[in-house]
């Protein structure tokens, strides 16, 4: 498997690809996928270099993209790669997108690392290794921030009304509430101590690889878990953030 130093030189590198590439956004032709999810040329260019960068740093591997699809292998072992989480604000000269890859072992974020090229950010850790930031050694302040804000996602798989309500139950206790359009970096963050914690049902796998083991490794709750054929649920935040409302249900089931 991947050591974390060569996983940060291939993000760090990523990173500075979709820079560039980004340079002339008003020029990217723009596809919609399905409903609110686009995709571009930028995305398309990106996963072919993290695939190509991993190949020639392991060999012949077991990938999924978001993009070129793929898949981990039968015991649930392999990559798990986002090129441009956040598209849309990408597109838009928005700051909130970000780039992750993460290396799950029988189902499990044991490895992972994101970029936030625009704050020029850099984060990664190993299971049982701590945070890192920017290719170094991070101490983490065990908790959120001050001023308590939670942020929530929301896709095609769970109706508005529920992610709204979602809302409400967390305004009631006094936290306010963000909607970024981007896991990646709203976990990120999280991570980081700047928001309080993250909720999305529905998400892609690609959405959380990388992520979850960065905010274990902060010191973060971290809940997450197939919900559907091809959909994940996260639910990662600060000790003393209580639930808003009852765990999503699959299928009349709790995760």
């Amino acid at each position: 498997m991947l050591d974390v130093i060569t996983l940060e030189r291939i993000l760090a590198e990523a990173a500075q690809e979709a820079l560039r590439l980004g340079e002339d956004r008003a020029a990217l032709a723009v596809d919609e996928k399905s409903a609110g999810q686009f995709v571009t040329q930028v995305d398309l260019s990106m996963e072919a270099h993290l695939r190509r960068a991993l190949r020639d740093a392991l060999g012949d591997l077991h990938i999924i993209g978001e993009e070129e699809g793929g898949a981990l292998d039968a015991q649930g072992s392999g990559w798990a790669i986002d090129p441009i989480d956040g598209t849309s604000n990408f597109v838009c000269g928005l700051p909130m997108w970000a780039i992750s890859v993460g290396y799950l072992h029988r189902g499990r974020s044991v490895l992972g690392a994101v970029a936030l090229p625009e704050l020029g950010v850099l984060m990664s850790a190993a299971e049982g290794q701590g945070l890192r930031v920017n290719q170094a050694a991070h101490e983490s302040t065990g908790q959120g921030p001050t001023v308590q804000t939670m942020a929530l996602g929301e896709n095609n798989f769970e109706a508005g009304p529920v992610t709204d309500a979602r809302a409400e139950g967390f305004r009631a206790q006094g936290l306010s509430v963000v909607r970024y359009r981007c896991a990646v970096f709203s976990l990120a963050s999280a991570a980081l101590g700047r928001l309080s914690g993250y909720i999305e049902n529905g998400c892609g796998l690609w959405d959380i690889a990388g992520a979850e083991v960065i905010c274990h490794e902060a010191g973060m709750r971290v809940t997450s878990g197939q919900i559907a054929p091809g959909r994940y649920g996260i639910d990662a935040r600060w000790p003393g953030i209580a639930d808003a409302l009852p765990a999503h249900q699959a299928d009349g089931q709790p995760v």
